[in-house]
């Protein structure tokens, strides 16, 4: 119970069969990753295209993983000495870089980087709008709660080295990825005609694998946390427990079916959000879409939302029931609203933008310097190069801040309403 609020301790049915066959589903992916990309790797030697040149093409996709990875150690360090700056410099940051990068985009030309360019511009103006709103009240609530927060926490040595572990892991994923996306431009034959299916599956992996690599961190954190915080005990063998206990345990299920279902309510609930504010709240026929959508946002937020992996780690509940009892709690102590709209998570997301921008300026720049006469080459590469860049700083940065904001000892209530 938090105060008079009682939470239910119930798992439900979701980590029963659901969860079983979402995590058969994530293991059969992973050998499909992997056997795809020993079959490319394959087609690439015995059938090389003459076209391909590895400096132009594989080349910059690892210089973006090298950036990135300078990107979050900055990110990283910026954030823990001073949030307040950190937080200013991603609203500002985010909207530059992404201008810088659409200007290598544009260069390459063609039909496709033009209309790339322009959403690219759009997100720009919208982001540098949102850095003027998001000032005053919003802006110090988001940097007090972050310095509070990094002042008070007390993480152990062995959750620091989890995180890390979690980090190489991601930084191996995506050499093995870049390896994998470079083999598809440089082998050619009749396999080779569906290579639009090769590209789609491996984003849909790194999406995937990445969201259940960052939520395996946090369920393995609250673990911990609720050993300390509730009971003032520490788990023997730490975070390596921790760690072992979700891989293997029923938890992993709700893990893998919680990083399919999070991004997808994140998605929906920023296009409602969006249609809001550019409707006004208008209501009008021709706007009515904005009502059913945030409509939809508001039902799936109360059954998947991310604050529920605190509950899979510290109860061991079902991600659906963890959800709902987590939502449930934030109503009724009418802080609903508040830990929707928090910054933090907008501080996350650009900073990642803005890292993701930079790796793709990198990449796209050098792809464009040594190969002049194929211009479209650097498209594709500018855009791997981003969502390189985007994931490993978004895992930085948010395993860093849901180990901070779950290890502070304020109360009950703040390690409840972590952020994520």
């Amino acid at each position: 119970a938090f105060g008079n609020i009682e939470v239910q301790d119930s798992r439900g049915c979701c980590s029963g069969f659901t969860g079983s066959v979402t995590k058969l589903l994530f293991i059969f992916h992973l050998l499909a990753f992997i056997a795809l990309t020993a079959f490319l790797g394959v087609q690439a030697s015995s059938h090389q295209n003459p076209a391909y040149k590895p400096f132009s093409n594989f080349i910059p996709l690892v210089s973006s993983v090298i950036v990135s990875t300078i990107a979050a150690c900055f990110w990283v360090i910026l954030a823990v000495t001073n949030p307040p700056k950190a937080i200013k410099t991603s609203l500002w940051s985010a909207p530059v870089s992404a201008l810088a990068c659409d200007v290598v985009i544009l260069l390459v030309g063609n039909t496709a980087a033009l209309g790339i360019g322009a959403l690219v511009v759009v997100f720009a103006i919208a982001a540098g709008l949102y850095s003027c709103w998001a000032t005053g009240p919003r802006l110090k609530h988001a940097s007090d709660m972050l310095s509070v927060s990094v002042i008070g926490a007390h993480l152990p040595p062995t959750t620091s080295c989890l995180v890390i572990y979690v980090l190489l892991a991601t930084f191996g994923y995506m050499a093995f990825w870049t390896v994998a996306i470079s083999c598809i431009a440089a082998a050619e034959g009749h396999f080779m005609n569906y290579r639009v299916a090769y590209v789609a599956a491996l984003l849909v992996s790194m999406a995937w694998t990445m969201q259940v690599l960052r939520y395996i961190v946090y369920v393995a954190v609250a673990k911990l946390a609720n050993g300390r915080l509730i009971y003032g005990i520490r788990i023997p063998g730490g975070a390596v427990e921790a760690f072992c206990g979700t891989i293997f345990g029923p938890a992993f299920g709700d893990i893998c079916m919680g990083a399919m279902a999070v991004p997808v309510n994140s998605a929906v609930r920023g296009l409602a959000r969006a249609m809001k504010t550019a409707t006004g709240g208008n209501d009008e026929f021709i706007f009515s879409g904005q009502g059913c959508c945030f409509a939809v946002s508001e039902k799936m937020l109360g059954r998947a939302n991310r604050w529920g992996f605190v509950h899979v780690g510290a109860r061991g509940k079902a991600f659906c029931v963890a959800s709902r009892d987590v939502w449930s709690l934030f109503v009724l102590r009418g802080i609903a609203e508040l830990i929707d709209s928090d910054l933090t998570g907008s501080f996350c997301f650009l900073s990642s933008v803005t890292s993701g921008a930079l790796a793709s300026l990198v990449s796209g720049s050098w792809a464009l310097a040594m190969d002049k006469d194929q211009k479209k080459l650097a498209l594709p590469i500018s855009i791997y190069a981003f969502l390189i860049g985007y994931y490993m700083v978004l895992h930085s940065i948010s395993l860093l801040f849901f180990s901070v904001f779950i290890s502070t000892s304020a109360t009950q209530l703040n390690w409840l309403c972590t952020f994520v």
